[in-house]
């Protein structure tokens, strides 16, 4: 790939045969690709294909993204180019572990694996193709169309992260990461939390991310789009490597996507930033002969675009709505602290659960509740919060075996008191809720004007 990258941007064969007018009575002359250029070409054609087919980030975002039977599609292409025995084998002898089961973030032993089996058929389908097709001197039919796909795949993963972003859904601050720990938070936890923190820095830079998408869709502009495109690719990229986000090699792969769209105009990029003589004009390569036929080409393109983004948009608003930040906060939202605590109808025991009284229950959604343990720990719980019933049913998601079947009662608006079985033991609590405000990461807001840098 590299290499191929290279060679483009050195090699204005296949550019200045795009723009060489026809002579007078003639034909235009033949495009001659070097023999590094045309092997380049073989070897990322392969990789970077089989990297776009197999990818189910890619498949999903190419069907308009989504959950429910779309995610299922997705999990049904991954398995079909699984190859489980061969990715198996290759982990075993270079990562020196067996498979596990795949997540969709990424850099698990099945995306290695998976990577290394594509490097190697690549390099194994390179020579081959050369052989087979020694005589030829170009393939400008066949980027035209490869770089056209090669533009849908990056449009629909950026159009796929910018509406996760725009809605926003990715990002999120509940409640309970106002009392976790600092240093209790992962690196990744501790950059969703911050990115979450604005809801306007999220959306902003899910609007970059989706500019850089619609650019992409357009012949005209996907130079602009691949140059935004790698300019965004490089930020994620950078933070997934210093936060240990799970989608390095996904994110290297989109940012590799952006830069091989780059490598034919790299020549004039770089004139334009290093020099200051004039620059010819850049007109993108038709893929038709026929004037009317590449206008039917680019509207359909425009079209195949902007229904991709309104498809994202739809499906990822629709699940901000239902699951996510848009849904309606129930009764019980926000953080309640503890004021007295008994167990088995012992009043604050020193050795309750193990030394780990309650001190706070923290209600996220009416899902998600989190018990936050005096040595500060949180065990976030599944919850079934029913208000007629006024009982709260908990499932700790760390262990499934711990459950609490609860029953409330409101004495006030700030007051509550949650009697009932959790772990074996009898529980009453009262509790006090805690003004979300009185976070300073919550209330302090923003100052035009400040006495003071109040860094705290």
């Amino acid at each position: 790939m590299g290499t191929w990258l290279r060679t483009l941007a050195s090699a204005p064969a296949g550019r200045a045969a795009r723009r060489t007018p026809r002579p007078a009575g003639g034909s235009p002359a033949a495009p001659h690709w070097s023999g590094a250029t045309r092997t380049a070409f073989r070897f990322g054609f392969v990789y970077a294909g089989l990297y776009c087919l197999t990818t189910p980030q890619i498949y999903l975002a190419l069907r308009g993204g989504g959950m429910g039977r779309l995610q299922e599609a997705a999990d049904s292409w991954a398995k079909l180019w699984e190859i489980r025995p061969v990715r198996n084998r290759v982990s075993v002898r270079v990562l020196g572990r067996e498979l596990g089961d795949r997540f969709d973030g990424g850099d698990d032993p099945h995306t290695w694996a998976g990577q290394l089996c594509w490097l190697a058929g690549a390099a194994a389908a390179t020579p081959l193709w050369s052989v087979l097709d020694r005589h030829r001197t170009h393939y400008t039919a066949l980027d035209r169309w490869f770089r056209l796909a090669v533009r849908f795949c990056l449009a629909a993963q950026m159009f796929s992260y910018g509406a996760a972003k725009a809605v926003p859904l990715q990002f999120q601050l509940p409640p309970s990461k106002l009392v976790e720990p600092l240093g209790d938070l992962s690196p990744m936890g501790l950059l969703w939390a911050q990115t979450g923190f604005s809801k306007p820095y999220q959306m902003l830079l899910g609007c970059a991310e989706i500019a850089g998408g619609l650019l992409l869709v357009a012949p005209r502009t996907a130079t602009a789009g691949a140059l935004l495109s790698a300019a965004e690719m490089s930020q994620v990229f950078l933070l997934n490597m210093t936060f240990d986000v799970p989608v390095k090699v996904h994110s290297f792969h989109l940012l590799l996507l952006s830069l091989l769209l780059l490598a034919p105009e790299a020549p004039r990029l770089a004139g334009a930033l290093l020099t200051s003589r004039p620059l010819p004009p850049s007109a993108p390569p038709d893929l038709f002969r026929s004037r009317p036929m590449n206008r039917i080409s680019t509207a359909l393109q425009l079209g195949a675009g902007l229904w991709l983004l309104g498809a994202q948009l739809r499906n990822d608003w629709s699940f901000w709505r239902n699951y996510g930040g848009g849904r309606e906060k129930p009764e019980l939202y926000g953080v309640w602290d503890v004021t007295d605590f008994s167990v088995d109808g012992e009043r604050n025991p020193l050795s309750a659960a193990g030394g780990r009284r309650w001190r706070r229950v923290v209600v996220d959604s009416a899902d998600a509740v989190a018990v936050q343990r005096t040595d500060d720990s949180l065990d976030p719980c599944t919850a079934v919060i029913d208000m007629d019933a006024r009982t709260i049913a908990l499932t700790s998601t760390a262990d499934p075996g711990w459950r609490a079947a609860l029953a409330f009662r409101r004495p006030a608006d700030d007051r509550l008191t949650l009697e009932g079985e959790a772990g074996g033991h009898r529980l009453r609590l009262h509790l006090r809720r805690r003004e979300l405000g009185t976070f300073p990461l919550v209330g302090r807001g923003f100052h035009w004007v400040q006495d003071n840098s109040y860094l705290r």
